[in-house]
C-alpha cells in the first residue's frame, strides 16, 4: 500500500478512536460526527483490506490486526513528527504538538507553577499546539510508555524503570472528615491510628499503600477513590474519613463542610514529578516544554528527592 495524504489523515482518524475507546468519544477530539467517523474508518479498512475493530452492543474493540496496525501507525506518525520538527529547525521555527497528562487538583496547590511554565512556552512557541488531559497516575505512566503522552506530571509511589521522574512540587495531605462525624465525639483527639480502627476509612484501590493509614492493620476501608473528588464527596457524606490535600480541601474547610484530625503523625508530604519516557526520541517541542516547566518551578537540573515522607520525618523529629 501506497500512502499519501488521504490515508495519513485516515490514520490519524484511527489513532484518535483507540486512543478515545470508540467513535463517540472520539468525536470532540476530532471535531466531527460519530457517521463521519464510522465512514472514515470504513475507507481505511477498505484501504488496508482487512477489519481493524469491533463495533456494536458489545461496545468497541480492536481485532488482533487493528492492535498491529495501531502500533505500527504510532511508529509512522513519530516519524512525521521528526521529519516536520527537523524540517521547521532548518527554518529556525519549533514547530509540533505536545500530548501532555497531569493528575488531578494541582491548579490549588500554590507551589504548582504550571501555568507560568504553560503561558512562557506557549509564547515563545506559538507554533507549537498542546493536548492537556487529566489522568489518573497509573494512566499517565501507561500513556507514556505506550507512546500516547510526550510528558505527564504524575505522583508516583512506585517509580517505573522506563520513564524518568524529576520532582517539580509537593504538597501536604491531611485527614478530614464532616463536623458531624463521629471521629470529633471522642475524649480526646485521635492520638494514633489504633484510635481510628471503629471508623469507615477512604482508600486509594491501590494494590500497594499510598498513604500512611494503609499499613495499619484492622483498617476498614468500604469505599476507595483513586481520585481527590471522588474521595472529597465521600468525605462530604459524612461517612467516611479520608486524606485530602491540604490546599484542595480549604474551600470546604472555610465554609464549615469538612474538618482535619488534628494530629501531625497523621500527615505526609505528597511529590509531584515531570515524568517522561525514559528511552526513545524527546522532540525538540517537548524538550523546550521541559525546559519551561523546570524554570518556572525554579529548576535548572534533573532532582527527585526521596519520595513521600510524613512531616515529622522531614523536620527531623523521628
Amino acid at each position: 500500500m501506497r500512502l499519501d495524504n488521504f490515508d495519513i489523515r485516515l490514520l490519524r482518524v484511527f489513532v484518535a478512536v483507540v486512543e478515545n475507546g470508540g467513535f463517540s468519544a472520539a468525536q470532540s477530539r476530532l471535531g466531527m460526527g460519530q457517521s463521519a467517523i464510522s465512514g472514515k474508518m470504513g475507507d481505511l479498512e477498505d484501504r488496508l483490506g482487512m477489519r481493524l475493530c469491533e463495533r456494536g452492543r458489545k461496545g468497541f474493540s480492536l481485532t488482533e490486526e487493528g492492535r498491529q496496525v495501531y502500533d505500527t501507525t504510532l511508529k509512522l506518525l513519530g516519524h512525521i513528527a521528526v521529519f516536520e520538527e527537523e524540517a521547521a529547525s532548518i527554518g529556525h521555527a519549533t514547530v509540533g504538538h505536545i500530548r501532555m497528562g497531569i493528575i488531578d487538583t494541582v491548579a490549588t496547590n500554590p507551589e504548582c507553577c504550571l501555568q507560568e511554565g504553560l503561558r512562557q512556552f506557549s509564547l515563545r512557541y506559538p507554533k507549537v499546539s498542546i493536548n492537556l488531559a487529566i489522568m489518573e497516575t497509573t494512566e499517565i505512566e501507561a500513556a507514556l510508555l505506550q507512546g500516547r503522552l510526550d510528558v505527564g506530571i504524575c505522583s508516583s509511589e512506585l517509580e517505573m524503570d522506563g520513564l524518568s521522574y524529576r520532582r517539580l512540587f509537593g504538597e501536604r495531605q491531611r485527614l478530614y472528615a464532616a463536623p458531624d462525624h463521629p471521629v470529633f465525639a471522642l475524649s480526646g483527639a485521635p492520638a494514633d491510628f489504633s484510635d481510628l480502627l471503629d471508623f469507615q476509612i477512604i482508600g486509594r484501590g491501590k494494590a500497594y499503600g499510598v498513604t500512611p493509614l494503609d499499613g495499619v492493620h484492622g483498617l476498614r476501608t468500604r469505599a476507595d477513590s483513586a481520585h481527590m473528588e471522588g474521595t472529597v464527596f465521600l468525605i462530604l457524606s459524612g461517612e467516611y474519613i479520608g486524606y485530602l490535600p491540604e490546599h484542595y480541601a480549604r474551600v470546604w474547610v472555610e465554609q464549615g463542610r469538612l474538618r482535619v484530625l488534628e494530629n501531625p503523625a497523621f500527615d505526609y508530604l505528597n511529590d509531584f514529578s515531570l515524568t517522561l519516557p525514559r528511552y526513545g526520541h524527546c522532540s525538540v517541542a517537548c524538550s523546550r516544554m521541559l525546559d519551561e516547566l523546570l524554570a518556572a518551578h525554579g529548576l535548572k537540573k534533573p532532582l527527585r528527592p526521596s519520595s513521600r515522607k510524613r512531616l515529622t520525618e522531614l523536620n527531623g523529629e523521628g
